[in-house]
């Protein structure tokens, strides 16, 4: 089993982020929600609903968002509130917050409209990404072709079940809850170092009740969709290894399992043997809610190639910074592994 390269997220500015949702807008006066811009560095969307919360004096659960974004890099999303609830902020004015070098919140008027922001709304997200510590061949192979189409297995990766750092077992917690083991989860969430983690290690009362009152339903529902995400990694994995044995490769990311095509026509293969493969989405509503769907096996994009050059950071290698598009729910450090594995 290999390792996957190139370095990612060196620094929080070589990953920027920039949500794709377009919300129809209006006058004020005859809003019902009001539209924030959220500019964020080292927290988690679910950290920055907190905040924001505590800053314009509303319940977390007010403040709508369409998708989550890493804490690992600069991003930018929007977010909603009931705008009656907010007419006291002047729309001009900048909320901002730093804690500490690295980790940042700025939040500023968007706009007015009608309608709240919620999860699966979301078009999809640009990226404007540096990839470092590539090997002279490497990045010549992708300055050479300056604008490539990429075909990606279309995997959750590793943030998705834990933060940076710490533990990837955020599918357990998923699981756990699933069996109705509140115990067992209680315990998993406080292990995993995560924003949330620190409620779970001082809860004091009954473990079922942290999970149905104790945390936002958004958050709960996070760690089930984490344990479906294990079980649709496993199952597109496997179809790799059958559709493609001999173009794959086994790779190890944060000491979970991946394999990926080693070329384009291997992805091209799977995305003909089985175009999409059955996923199921939680909602948590005082216990969960499933919600049959499906998600592609194989995803295509457009990459380009901005600038490349000498590596900073990692002396006599190579560093290329590309931009890309990517559809909600896909992960772009999966897809630009297999960009920089595929020959």
């Amino acid at each position: 089993m290999t390792t996957c390269d190139p370095v990612l997220k060196h620094r929080p500015e070589d990953f920027r982020v920039r949500e794709n949702l377009v919300v129809p807008l209006t006058r004020a006066r005859s809003a019902a929600h009001r539209y924030l811009l959220l500019h964020k560095c080292g927290y988690t969307t679910m950290e920055a609903v907190r905040w924001a919360a505590d800053r314009l004096g509303l319940p977390a659960r007010d403040i709508g968002y369409a998708g989550l974004k890493d804490e690992d890099g600069e991003t930018e999303q929007l977010l909603s509130v009931p705008f009656s609830a907010a007419e006291d902020a002047r729309p001009e004015e900048e909320l901002a917050h730093s804690a500490e070098p690295g980790r940042w919140l700025r939040l500023r008027h968007y706009g007015y409209g009608h309608e709240p922001l919620t999860v699966g709304r979301l078009n999809g997200n640009g990226f404007r990404v540096v990839l470092r510590d590539l090997d002279g061949a490497t990045a010549a192979r992708l300055e050479g072709r300056g604008r490539l189409s990429l075909l990606f297995v279309n995997y959750y990766d590793t943030q998705r079940f834990g933060v940076p750092g710490g533990p990837k077992r955020t599918h357990l917690v998923g699981e756990a809850l699933l069996k109705e083991d509140w115990g067992l989860a209680r315990r998993e969430l406080a292990g995993l170092g995560a924003p949330e983690s620190g409620t779970a290690e001082r809860w004091t009362g009954p473990d079922r009740e942290l999970f149905r009152g104790g945390l936002d339903p958004r958050t709960t529902a996070f760690y089930l969709a984490a344990h479906s995400s294990a079980d649709w990694n496993a199952r597109v994995r496997d179809l790799v290894a059958d559709r493609c044995p001999e173009d794959s490769v086994e790779t190890s990311v944060d000491g979970l399992p991946y394999r990926f095509p080693t070329s384009g026509a291997g992805a091209a293969a799977l995305l003909a043997a089985r175009h999409e493969l059955p996923y199921t989405r939680y909602a948590w509503r005082d216990g969960p809610v499933e919600r049959a769907t499906v998600r592609p096996t194989v995803v295509q994009t457009l990459v380009t190639v901005e600038r490349s050059g000498p590596d900073d950071a990692f002396p006599g290698r190579r560093a290329v910074e590309v931009g890309f598009l990517l559809p909600s729910g896909c992960y772009a450090t999966a897809a630009l592994r297999q960009l920089v594995l595929q020959r």
